[in-house]
């Protein structure tokens, strides 16, 4: 299975995917189209429905199976959030923002642009987020959300540092399989944050894997191909 992740993403973690999870993996290049924090950011130029790929017309890698957007996107919000959308199960959610091919498939609107930032899918009908419209939204759904409140998660900048912006928890994690990956040292949350994530997880039958004494850092997640 190939995997598409920041090209910045760290040796200890990079190993793990290729040799643990069996990945192919895709690093991404950072693109002078957004940003530097969000350069290499898969849920920025791509989005996965029903198993398949859209991606924006200016994104690094791009398949010829992939379904290719009408607008590229661009440096600034809320043109750069035109791919981030994220499913959980039957509900395909994303904000007024997103790219003409993904409006139709979007069926659960949300305030919030940056949506696959800020959701980290758990299950078919339960997910993690640190955003309260989209908290509130699935809940009344019926999923299973976890409204996990933090801002020790880290961004890269363009000298491959941390920034001073803070990341998300979705793009600081990933569901391969069965398996829940936090890419950072989950001692980094706060008590109350890691023990409710802990008993998130367990409670979906997940396993877990984070990496210990490395800061949290938000890379976008991985989209899986």
């Amino acid at each position: 299975m190939k995997a598409l992740i920041d090209g910045r993403i760290r040796e200890e973690e990079f190993k793990y995917l290729l040799e643990e999870l069996k990945l192919d993996i895709i690093l991404i290049e950072p693109s002078k189209s957004v940003y530097p924090e969000i350069s290499g950011h898969s849920d920025i130029f791509y989005a996965k429905i029903d198993d398949k790929i859209y991606c924006s017309p200016n994104a690094r890698y791009i398949q010829t199976n992939f379904i290719i957007g009408k607008e590229p996107v661009r440096y600034s919000y809320p043109d750069d959030v035109k791919y981030n959308v994220c499913q959980i199960g039957k509900y395909v959610i994303g904000s007024k923002y997103v790219d003409e091919t993904l409006k139709d498939k979007v069926n659960v609107v949300v305030k919030q642009g940056y949506t696959k930032c800020n959701i980290a899918v758990t299950g078919d009908n339960s997910c993690i987020t640190s955003d309260v419209g989209i908290y509130e939204k699935l809940k009344s759904l019926g999923m299973d959300v976890l409204l996990l409140q933090t801002d020790n998660i880290g961004l890269i900048n363009k000298d491959h540092l941390f920034s001073e912006m803070h990341g998300f928890i979705g793009g600081a994690t990933a569901l391969v399989n069965d398996t829940f990956i936090l890419f950072g040292d989950v001692d980094y949350l706060s008590k109350e944050n890691r023990k409710n994530l802990l008993e998130h997880i367990e409670r979906h039958n997940l396993k877990f894997k984070d990496f210990k004494y490395l800061k949290i850092v938000d890379y976008g997640g991985i989209i899986t191909i």
